[in-house]
């Protein structure tokens, strides 16, 4: 039976593998009938095809609402409300999964016969997701325990949970042993495989986030300088093997090559897998389903300063800040990540859904009930990484990338300012700003004066520019999570932006919204009427801010206040595995709980 059972999971595994990657060489001279472990780890084609599974499986990608669990989008979820029950939290079976999966590969590795060569770097990219595997258990539950063979019936399968601190640290080793294996860099072939230098920037994730409050909530154990020599040294890394930010963040997410700096950690998508992430966050089409996932918040849309970089509040900043034209002179990358009502965004869309290649936010202005009823909840919608070529009923490859450049500057920053080197913080905040297109009025993108010398101010203010930098990209979640904040958005509502058209707009031609609203594009086009002028905007719609929370739907309406619960830092083992294991304790926080995921 236990011959039985592991050969069936490895039969499974192999047969997952081709229908993922087609490689026509081994499907033309191989009879798949008769594969066995001995071939499949003897022969470098099908053994790489085990290792691409993992790319599929266990590999992040694109995600639409992740930012819901924020206060960056819209999102009306239990989780934001506190009402979470026992067992909601599902992801533990599908992570040992990976896991499962990486231990097959590393195992048959072991025992075939293929060049060491050729064995290093499929070795390495199996430890690697083995580590993020483990490491996306962790954040979620704390220990779990650590299987790191493949286990047969005869072996002892029901494990206790291992201590946090002891699964963190098998995640490190299994990311440094990936690193020594994987090479620095790969051909375009192979473009998006796991690198040396991704390993070593995860390395640096992984210890930046255990040194923050989520495992560290009195900041007593001091793992800031671990955290910041990890990260130094993948920038080493990465510098020497051509990394760097990319000149245009607006388009760094379209170059999928070995050219694009940017890229630490990718997911690539293709005619035979894409995703639906680009219809969920652009403008709605009947039948087509999104629109709503990805709406800035208010909170979202102050974060950015000015052009010159200065705080929206500021007085000293040399643009003025409008309360209702709010896109006007803002940090270049609002527009490179929001979209408004009345602004000229074409996208491949039928009529009466986009005239004229112009958006439209303001209620019933679609002129279809359905699309109007599911228009933005908060006046804006997401243009971050949307290809505006692809038809609104078509799927996307654009790729996701999980790490950028950015985000490892911005770990550094971090961890630079919690050892006591605000200076160098402040020069990769100059750096981000520069690249965004911030203008450098001041000689300091606009940041205050005596920010590096204070710790408290500068560790907002990095938090801040990885808000805006990383807008959308599941990071805020993360952010507030990882340094304890969601408490700080306790007792409030997320707000948005609800437009309405005026009497003006409907004289414009006396006819239909849908005349009214292409006489208004075209004379948008002219340049007869200015929509960035604030007398003209509001002569044409009304701007009010309300709540978007659940029972809110209309100013004036008091909407459901966030309570976000401090037992959701760690999940609960679902019901089912404690069933199946008995040396498996609860977390604390959670009934019955005696494990302290703090240890």
């Amino acid at each position: 039976m236990k011959i039985y059972i592991k050969t069936l999971i490895f039969t499974l595994l192999v047969l997952g593998s081709l229908l993922f990657v087609q490689c026509t060489e081994v499907l033309d001279k191989t009879d798949l009938g008769n594969i066995t472990e001995d071939l499949v780890w003897n022969d470098p084609v099908l053994a790489t095809l085990n290792v691409n599974r993992l790319y599929q499986t266990a590999n992040p990608g694109w995600s639409a609402g992740a930012s819901a669990l924020s206060d960056d989008a819209a999102g009306r979820n239990n989780t934001m409300y506190g009402r979470l029950t026992e067992n909601s939290n599902s992801s533990y079976v599908g992570r040992y999964s990976n896991i499962r999966d990486a231990n097959i590969i590393l195992n048959g590795l072991d025992s075939g016969t293929i060049d060491e060569d050729d064995k290093k770097p499929l070795k390495g990219q199996a430890l690697f997701f083995r580590a993020l595997a483990y490491w996306r258990l962790v954040t979620t539950y704390g220990g779990v325990p650590l299987v790191l063979d493949n286990l047969g019936l005869n072996d002892e399968l029901e494990l206790p949970r291992s201590s946090t601190t002891e699964t963190v640290a098998q995640i490190i080793a299994d990311l440094d042993n990936a690193a020594d294996l994987l090479p620095d860099f790969y051909a375009n072939e192979d473009y998006g495989r796991i690198t040396k230098g991704a390993a070593m920037a995860m390395k640096g994730r992984v210890l930046l986030h255990f040194a923050s409050e989520h495992f560290d909530p009195d900041q007593s154990k001091g793992r800031w300088q671990a955290a910041y020599d990890a990260l130094i040294a993948a920038k080493a890394n990465l510098d020497a093997n051509g990394k760097g930010l990319n000149s245009s963040y607006a388009d760094l997410w379209f170059d999928d090559s070995n050219g694009n700096p940017e890229a630490i950690w990718t997911r690539l998508y293709n005619g035979d897998a894409q995703h639906s992430r680009d219809k969920q966050v652009r403008p709605f089409q009947p039948g087509i389903g999104g629109g709503r996932s990805d709406n800035a918040t208010v909170s979202l849309l102050d974060s950015y300063p000015m052009l010159d970089g200065k705080k929206i509040s500021d007085n000293t900043s040399a643009y003025s800040y409008d309360p209702v034209l709010l896109w006007k002179n803002r940090d270049p990358r609002f527009s490179a990540t929001q979209t408004w009502n009345g602004d000229h965004y074409p996208l491949v869309v039928e009529s009466p859904f986009q005239t004229n290649g112009f958006i439209w936010m303001f209620q019933n202005g679609i002129t279809n009930t359905e699309a109007d009823a599911e228009i933005t909840l908060t006046g804006f919608y997401n243009r971050k990484a949307v290809d505006p070529t692809i038809p609104y009923n078509e799927n996307s490859t654009t790729q996701w990338i999980e790490m950028r450049y950015a985000e490892l500057l911005l770990n550094i920053a971090e961890a630079a300012n919690e050892i006591g080197q605000g200076g160098e913080a402040l020069t990769i905040l100059y750096a981000i700003r520069d690249r965004a297109g911030i203008e450098n009025l001041d000689g300091r993108f606009g940041l205050d004066v005596g920010l590096e010398g204070n710790t408290d101010e500068m560790r907002e203010a990095i938090l801040l520019e990885r808000r805006i930098e990383l807008a959308f990209e599941g990071n805020r979640s993360n952010d507030l999570r990882r340094r304890r904040l969601y408490g700080t958005l306790n007792g409030t509502e997320r707000m948005g932006y609800y437009i309405t058209k005026t009497n003006a707009f409907d004289s414009l031609t006396g006819g239909s919204i849908l005349e009214n609203r292409k006489f208004l594009e075209t004379q948008t086009i002219t340049g007869d009427i200015d929509l960035n002028e604030p007398d003209v905007y509001e002569n044409y719609f009304t701007t009010e801010v309300y709540s978007i929370e659940e029972n809110s739907d209309v100013p004036g309406q008091d909407g459901t206040d966030i309570n976000y619960k401090e037992n959701y830092y760690f999940f609960d083992i679902p019901e089912s595995i404690l069933n199946r294991n008995p040396n498996l304790e609860q977390t604390k926080g959670w009934p019955g709980g005696t494990f302290d995921p703090l240890k």
